[in-house]
């Protein structure tokens, strides 16, 4: 696949949906490793059922997996995801402004 597309996914996912900013929160998060939708909720001072909905958002596209199970499912980042995250990470910089975006990311978590 080339960089455009999922680079182009990726601008759709973080800035063509008001959830953007969001997830974008989550995946920094998941970065960090595997995490319960509480977990996540209360690292992010959000309510429960925004994550819960943002995250099955990020499900459906394939960028966060999920555990089998109804209770304490961690969730996490997706191969793809993960095999793109210098694109993601091209994406946040040029949203957030270059440095400054890369002292931010490089901060998070």
């Amino acid at each position: 696949m080339s960089d455009r597309p999922i680079k182009t996914f990726f601008r759709w996912v973080l800035l063509g949906t008001r959830g953007g900013p969001t997830r974008l929160l989550i995946i920094l998060k998941l970065r960090d490793g595997p995490a319960n939708a509480n977990q996540l909720a209360k690292a992010l001072r959000l309510n429960y059922k925004t994550i819960l909905h943002h995250l099955e958002f990020l499900i459906e596209n394939n960028l966060v997996e999920a555990d089998e199970g109804r209770y304490d499912v961690k969730y996490r980042l997706s191969p793809v995801l993960s095999e793109n995250m210098d694109i993601l990470e091209s994406v946040v910089s040029e949203v957030l402004g270059g440095s400054r975006a890369r002292v931010s990311w490089a901060r998070s978590g």
